[in-house]
């Protein structure tokens, strides 16, 4: 675990109420940012709000407005961003080419907000302001006629305005007789700093993983992007659509024809399973990691009749990780949403899922007596537990 940095500012609307926080990169403890290249700051600044921190986290059910350069707004990765809740903010000090404007159209086709930011953005030609929803103006650099006018032509064509850079009183009442929509500044608000912790790359990945695929309303969409967003990942799942194991006539060319070729649940567990493989854990810990999923998925049907099996498969997935992997509980639930049932059973064997962590741990240590008035066989449990061993050994073959 390492700290990580964001800079946070509010964006108030004319009833001073917050409609969003505009999220900066920072390095430590300061208000400043120390940038020396603004595209890797920007990718270090999505990782720690939307991977870290969590966007929710940090603006709650607030909008996040997002600095990208005219070289970033194309890049594949603003794709795997929540468009409903996210703005981007393009900063550009030239005029926009055909290149950047097809990839904000095509961004606003995804549900994007675009907000620009430019010097003199009255002067820019029509097919360019209908191409974005809201115009940051800086209240402080423009003078006040020009700045009459360019809001009386931006809003013309039915554009959002922001006013940044209010640092008094009377930059403030100017904007607010212009009709700005948004204001921003010292003036109202210095930003703060917020402070998280990134996890190992592998560990992280599990998690957010099993964030996506432990919840039984997961669309294909959604797990699409949660695959395609780790590239190594996406092509062992195409690997795996396109192996003997499945007898396809003809072959799967993308992930999401995989997710509908291999089905929800075998998609659940090959993806939790090699991104497990792709972890520090010994073979031996990630064996004892499976086993005691595959032991949770088959208890489910003689405890919890007509519950989700892998709900079950998840408890004993992430009952191991702590003791098998290093990654601390507290830390990991905070990084994954779920439900109380499973936190109970997690941190207090509380519950039915508690009971299958009882039986699970009962079968690994044999000193460890099963719980008792049982509705199964000890020798049905066992049997279960054989079948577990099983299936993660030829699971961990198949994998090699």
């Amino acid at each position: 675990m390492r700290p990580v940095f964001v800079g946070r500012q509010p964006i108030f609307d004319a009833s001073a109420g917050i409609v969003g926080f505009e999220l900066l990169f920072r390095a430590g403890h300061t208000d400043r940012a120390a940038i020396d290249d603004s595209d890797r700051a920007t990718t270090e600044l999505l990782r720690t709000v939307f991977v870290d921190i969590g966007v929710e986290n940090l603006v709650g059910d607030r909008l996040a407005f997002i600095n990208l350069s005219p070289r970033f707004i194309g890049r594949e990765v603003i794709a795997a961003l929540p468009a409903e809740r996210t703005v981007l903010e393009l900063s550009v000090s030239a005029g926009i080419g055909p290149q950047t404007l097809a990839a904000i159209r095509l961004l606003r086709d995804q549900g994007f907000r675009v907000a620009l930011q430019y010097p003199d953005a009255g002067t820019l030609p029509a097919h360019v302001l209908e191409a974005v929803d809201l115009v940051k103006l800086d209240a402080r650099a423009t003078a006040a006629p020009e700045l009459e006018a360019q809001c009386a032509r931006l809003a013309a064509h039915g554009l959002t305005l922001i006013a940044e850079k209010i640092e008094d009183e009377t930059t403030l009442a100017r904007c607010r007789a212009l009709g700005f929509d948004y204001y921003q500044g010292f003036y109202l608000s210095y930003p703060n700093v917020i402070e998280g912790q990134r996890m190992a790359g592998a560990a992280l990945a599990l998690l957010r993983l099993i964030e996506t695929l432990q919840r039984p309303d997961t669309t294909v969409a959604e797990i699409n992007r949660s695959i395609t967003s780790d590239a190594a990942l996406s092509l062992e799942i195409l690997r795996l659509a396109n192996s003997p194991r499945f007898r396809r006539r003809e072959p799967v060319e993308s992930v999401e024809h995989a997710i509908i070729v291999l089905g929800r649940d075998t998609i659940r567990h090959w993806a939790l399973l090699l991104t497990l493989r792709r972890t520090q854990g010994s073979p031996v810990a990630i064996e004892q990691i499976l086993i005691r999923a595959r032991m949770g998925e088959l208890l489910a049907p003689v405890l919890a009749p007509g519950d989700a099996p892998q709900r079950y498969f998840t408890l004993g997935l992430l009952s191991a990780v702590e003791r098998f992997l290093g990654v601390a509980l507290e830390e990991m639930v905070e990084q994954v949403r779920l439900g109380p049932e499973l936190r109970a059973a997690l941190f207090n064997h509380e519950g039915i899922m508690g009971l299958a962590l009882e039986i699970i741990e009962g079968f690994e240590q044999p000193d460890t007596p099963l719980p008792d008035d049982l509705a199964v066989t000890a020798e049905a449990l066992s049997t279960r537990y054989i079948q577990a061993i099983d299936w993660a050994r030829e699971t961990l073959d198949t994998l090699k």
